[in-house]
């Protein structure tokens, strides 16, 4: 049996006040507000209808990469209409060599709709994300007289499908029937018993405030998200200030890097001559880079930029834009089309079509020209006429 609106495990009771501790108000989308007090944060649980939830798991850390990586899957699908959405990653856990978590997608109209009713200065969030605490691995319903709208999570409160129906479409027992559809289509069961239905109507503000602030304590990937249009700015904001930290850090190092390592060796080599110390840049830079210079350090980083600047560099948009270079290269890039791009940071695989076996090779050699190590993998014929093609690409000179 369905459980309709059980409130407050035994968790919850213990759960720390956040909202009393940090200021926040919770309201319902029925509960309203009036102005907001001077530090207050405003946080308003609403039954978005044009919400979509994508869950997803890269193989790196470094967040300044995720909004490209999430924008360049979806970019082929949405087309013109990207422009019309707002996008906003939920980080559930990242490591070295992982991100996870959920991007929310939700139309930049109805946020505004909710902006011009609410007032700007509010924190947006999916109306059934109030009661996460109470999830424990399935899904959270919010009934209302505009519709329902439901929250699949996993045990650790990640969210992984977000859908919203009309009164024309059904109810809470035909959403909790479609929800229940899916996790079984992806391999997953829930129990009829593991599914919340909350009637949003009835619901008293301490109630929702009670189980709001279980979630916050329980998710702080969750206290985090803000899908109004100033969280959407924000989180755009952050992620290009990490991508440009990341990657000057990283040239930074580089250069370091080799530079210490030169000195190490001089040194060693002249540990005795303390009066050698003096030249030992100057024959580091004549040694490595030949020539000599007044400067040496400022003049190797400057040598070392235009090297890495005249090569492929693996990341997401070093890739995109010398494959964009090799590809208006082509005489005819009508013969050859494009399926998939798999990136990697060490290998990219591309997946086509072609007209005749000359046009692989003809892509093939202009990305030789732009800096990759291309080789050619599966090559298929296709019935009817054409050839199926796979390429692996790799930084220039180290292709397998």
């Amino acid at each position: 049996m369905i459980k309709v609106k059980k409130l407050f495990g035994g968790s919850s009771a213990s759960a720390p006040l956040v909202g009393a501790r940090r200021n926040i108000k919770f309201y319902g989308p029925s509960q309203g507000a009036g102005g907001a007090v001077s530090g207050e944060k405003r946080v308003f649980f609403v039954p978005l209808r044009t919400a979509v939830l994508y869950p997803f798991s890269y193989p790196f850390g470094r967040r300044g990469s995720l909004r490209d990586a999430i924008s360049f899957s979806f970019r082929p699908i949405l087309g013109g209409l990207a422009e019309r959405l707002s996008m906003i990653p939920q980080i559930t856990e990242q490591r070295a060599d992982l991100t996870r978590g959920a991007a929310w997608f939700v139309s930049k109209e109805e946020v505004e709709e909710c902006e011009e009713k609410f007032g700007r200065e509010i924190v947006l969030l999916p109306a059934p994300a109030a009661f996460a605490s109470e999830a424990e691995g399935g899904v959270v319903i919010w009934r209302g007289v505009s519709g329902c709208c439901a929250i699949w999570f996993e045990e650790d409160l990640t969210p992984r499908f977000y859908k919203y129906m009309s009164p024309s479409e059904g109810g809470a027992g035909e959403l909790a029937d479609l929800m229940r559809g899916y996790a079984s289509s992806c391999g997953a069961e829930i129990a009829a018993g593991n599914v919340r239905i909350i009637d949003g109507e009835s619901l008293s503000r301490e109630e929702l405030r009670r189980a709001a602030e279980a979630s916050f304590a329980a998710s702080p990937s969750l206290s985090r998200l803000d899908l109004s249009s100033r969280g959407t700015s924000t989180a755009e904001r952050c992620d290009a200030f990490f991508a440009s930290c990341f990657a000057a850090l990283k040239a930074a190092s580089a250069v370091g890097l080799i530079f210490l390592i030169l000195s190490s060796i001089l040194l060693i080599q002249n540990k005795r001559a303390a009066s050698s110390f003096e030249s030992a840049p100057r024959e580091i830079y004549s040694a490595a880079l030949g020539g000599t210079s007044r400067s040496p350090l400022a003049s190797a980083t400057k040598q070392l930029g235009l090297l890495s600047g005249g090569g492929v560099q693996l990341t997401f948009d070093g890739t995109l834009a010398n494959f964009a270079a090799a590809w208006k290269e082509l005489p005819d890039a009508k013969a050859v089309r494009i399926d998939a791009i798999r990136y990697g940071l060490e290998r990219t695989e591309v997946e086509g079509q072609a007209s005749k076996a000359e046009d692989i090779q003809k892509l093939r050699d202009a990305l030789g020209r732009n800096g990759f190590a291309a080789k050619t993998g599966d090559v298929q014929r296709i019935p009817g006429g054409g050839m199926r093609f796979t390429l692996t690409l790799s930084e220039g000179g180290r292709s397998e």
